[in-house]
């Protein structure tokens, strides 16, 4: 078996039906407000009328149900997946001798298709976990997305001395916008390798010194990692239509010598994982157990 992703692996689409309707509202919205005299021939004209004065409400509408479809099928992704990696593993081949006595289960629900999170080495004595740029991109686009179409609206409410119909809209982007800073901060929190502290941990940057370590979110002793582990999981989502799409997510664990498990990287990019666990084992001097690495 390869750490390689099928090309039926794909993501789900957002939802449709909130896809399609909110598609509907922002084209007639757009149409009521800019080119009104397009619609007023073809309705009456008390709905004709209706849509040019709300043409503004319908556009945040539309935009608002499509933001949810988009949310429903990142949350699909991330965490409605479920795993089949005892399942694979029963499979796959037989582990390494280092790895018998290691947990293979997966230890994160789901995971992203895409690229997550990148290494970096600061210094000769300094290892960071760092966001990818797609992850980045991906968080500051929810972001510009909100701030941007609730910004307009709520202006555009100021000028016209309405503020009623802008209400929705600026809710909604408000609600993109934390979305978009909640996944950065999340995602912005460094995992760290440091030589000289002679600890691990994931949180802030920079640490005063080794007693810092325990005020951490997570964190151990690199002499306390045994070894580093790889593992794939089969991640399905699916749409409320019935179809299913699934794809490989790949995990990176740190394994103490007392059994406990630390996830450093989960994320949909084999090729790049394997590479980080390379250069993390011979950073710290420990073994990788890749037992799903390709035949050459």
């Amino acid at each position: 078996m390869s750490l390689s992703q099928p090309e039926s692996a794909r993501h789900t689409k957002p939802n449709p039906a909130l896809n399609v309707l909110g598609t509907v509202l922002l084209i007639v919205g757009l149409v009521a407000l800019f080119v009104p005299s397009t619609i007023q021939p073809l309705l009456p004209p008390e709905l004709a009328g209706l849509l040019v004065e709300h043409a503004k409400l319908l556009i945040g509408l539309g935009i608002a149900l499509q933001v949810i479809a988009t949310l429903t099928r990142f949350k699909k992704i991330i965490r409605g997946g479920y795993r089949l990696g005892q399942q694979q593993q029963a499979a796959g081949p037989h582990q390494p001798d280092k790895g018998e006595d290691v947990d293979w289960t997966p230890l994160k629900a789901g995971g992203a298709n895409f690229r997550t999170h990148h290494l970096v080495q600061v210094s000769p004595s300094r290892l960071e976990v760092r966001p990818s740029i797609q992850m980045m991109l991906f968080c500051l686009l929810f972001m510009a997305l909100g701030a941007g179409v609730g910004g307009v609206f709520v202006v555009t409410g100021i000028r016209d001395g309405n503020l009623m119909t802008a209400v929705i809209p600026g809710l909604v982007g408000l609600v993109f916008l934390l979305t978009g800073a909640l996944l950065l901060k999340s995602a912005s929190k460094r995992r760290v390798f440091d030589l000289s502290l002679g600890g691990y941990w994931r949180g802030s940057g920079r640490l005063n010194g080794p007693q810092a370590l325990v005020t951490q979110a997570e964190w151990a002793w690199l002499q306390e990692i045994k070894v580093i582990q790889l593992l794939q999981e089969r991640v399905t989502s699916r749409s409320d239509n019935g179809r299913s799409r699934s794809y490989w997510s790949y995990e990176l664990n740190l394994v103490l010598i007392d059994g406990r498990r630390l996830n450093v990287m989960d994320h949909g990019n084999p090729g790049r994982i394997r590479q980080d666990a390379e250069v993390i084992g011979q950073f710290l001097g420990v073994p990788v157990l890749d037992p799903f690495r390709p035949s050459p």
